[in-house]
């Protein structure tokens, strides 16, 4: 019983409180022992494969999954104009005023897989078995650790203030009533984790090569985004760009990015057969059963602006017709044949019994391909930041392009890049857009809505209520009034 209470008890603390009733809701049969490395090797294992599959257990949901659609709809390749046809409900007006509430979740969503992870680290240390398999587990769960960490850093420090970081929890608290929750500063957030991912690092390469959902591939990324993110923070260093750099190349080297656009068309292709990882995503995941992309999109269109500007269709961008299609159909609403603008990106029915699937692609080598180039321009590198860009072009471009001699142009096309690659997918935007301190105003159904860059607090997102009353030691992120 005392291992079913550690676990009971780090959800509780990672939970904040917030979404506690279905991790209570179970008997000890459901926890599997955790008394030699075996016995942890499939506990780790059940989790990971829940991931995969988007199954459902007594076990932590994935941190990959879900809730991040909400955030796509923050973004310019969104019109929402559709929510003011009738009046804004509530909720509606806080998405196009960028302060979904309901983003909150994401608190609840990271932490709970950390309790967890912080249990295999905590019983692996000590367990009876095999010390390769002690090496391939607990680097795999250093590094889903890490992993967690920077998407709550991501979503809730203000990029520009360092001592509004996230409370770093590494604990199992075996006696809960002692736990405290302060915010650690975002300084010694990168440094947990940092030291988690040389952990994962060091572990994974000293065990044999198999597929596994933290290779060497997702290490490298990882590091790459983590560096990438924080060179511009309150928390950022001098060598940060540079270390983006490293990690980045030893993923780009040797590697050429897919320019086949029906290879690039199924890297989304949630169909029958589709496999965990390719060089394109060495992870790909699957959440959303009999939910289709346009069911999670409903109401919010591509814009078409944005698609014409972005998206020429004479410079032979191969994304073009892969991301967007013009659908034709009977309107009976208005009794007659109209075109709409579709996203296009996602190949979601499974192929099996008619159920619908998002799929979400991790550590794309496209990003790490334009987080280099990026990086080089950073730090002045200007030649060695075209060789980089001109082998992503090549890629995705049938027709001649051009590539900027100066650094402020070469920046430009390069930011440009990152936002044509990863339309409607995840967060990238909006996370580009906190990291740049993006300022941009939107007009729908006859108001105006202004996003003022770095000093604007929703760019951070609120934390739970309920993690706030339950906890004496963390106070809301400025700005943020919630509703009750």
């Amino acid at each position: 019983m005392k291992k079913y209470r550690m676990v009971i008890w780090g959800m509780l603390v990672f939970l904040g409180m917030t979404s506690c009733d279905k991790y209570l809701d179970v008997t000890p049969k459901n926890v599997i022992s955790m008394d030699d490395m075996e016995s942890i090797k499939q506990s780790l294992a059940s989790f990971l494969r829940n991931i995969r599959d988007d199954g459902w257990s007594s076990l932590p949901s994935s941190p990959f999954q879900g809730n991040t659609y909400g955030i796509v709809a923050y973004t310019e390749e969104w019109d929402l104009s559709q929510l003011a046809e009738n009046d804004f409900t509530d909720d509606e007006k806080r998405i196009c005023d960028w302060r979904n509430e309901s983003n909150q979740s994401l608190w609840g969503k990271y932490y709970s897989p950390i309790g967890f992870l912080n249990l295999i680290i905590h019983e692996a240390k000590t367990a009876e078995g095999d010390k390769t398999m002690r090496d391939y587990v607990m680097g795999e769960a250093y590094a889903m650790r890490a992993y967690c960490f920077f998407k709550l850093l991501q979503y809730f420090a203000p990029y520009k203030d360092n001592e509004l970081g996230i409370p770093v929890c590494l604990e199992t608290y075996e006696d809960f009533e002692s736990v405290t929750l302060e915010r650690s500063t975002q300084k010694e957030v990168y440094r947990q984790i940092l030291s988690d991912l040389k952990e994962a690092e060091m572990r994974l390469q000293s065990t044999p090569t198999r597929e596994s959902y933290n290779c060497e591939e997702v290490i490298n990324r990882l590091y790459a985004q983590v560096y990438h993110f924080k060179a511009m923070s309150a928390a950022a260093e001098e060598e940060d760009w540079k270390n983006a750099i490293v990690y980045a190349e030893r993923e780009t080297n040797g590697k050429e990015l897919e320019s086949n656009p029906e290879e690039l068309k199924a890297l989304f292709n949630v169909g029958e057969g589709y496999s965990l990882k390719s060089q394109e995503s060495p992870l790909r995941v699957k959440y959303g059963g009999s939910m289709g992309f346009g069911t999670l999109f409903s109401n919010k269109k591509p814009n078409e602006t944005f698609r014409q500007a972005y998206f020429p269709e004479e410079n032979g961008d191969i994304r073009e017709k892969l991301y967007y299609q013009i659908v034709e159909y009977f309107d009976w609403g208005s009794f007659q044949t109209v075109k709409d603008l579709k996203i296009n990106k996602y190949s979601s029915y499974d192929g099996w019994g008619g159920d619908y699937y998002y799929l979400f692609c991790a550590f794309r080598l496209a990003e790490t391909f334009l987080i280099q180039a990026e990086a080089y321009v950073r730090t002045e590198q200007l030649e060695k930041a075209q060789t980089i860009l001109r082998r992503f072009k090549e890629a995705r471009y049938t027709e001649a392009f051009q590539i900027p001699n100066t650094k402020e142009a070469l920046l430009d096309e390069i930011l440009w890049e990152r936002q044509k690659e990863f339309v409607a997918e995840g967060d990238v935007r909006w996370l580009d857009m906190k990291r740049l301190g993006v300022k941009t105003e939107r007009t729908i159904g006859g108001e105006t809505f202004k996003l003022n860059g770095y000093e604007d607090y929703r760019y951070a997102f609120p934390i739970p209520l309920s993690e706030i009353n339950n906890n004496k030691y963390i106070e809301q992120n400025p700005g943020w009034i919630l509703n009750d």
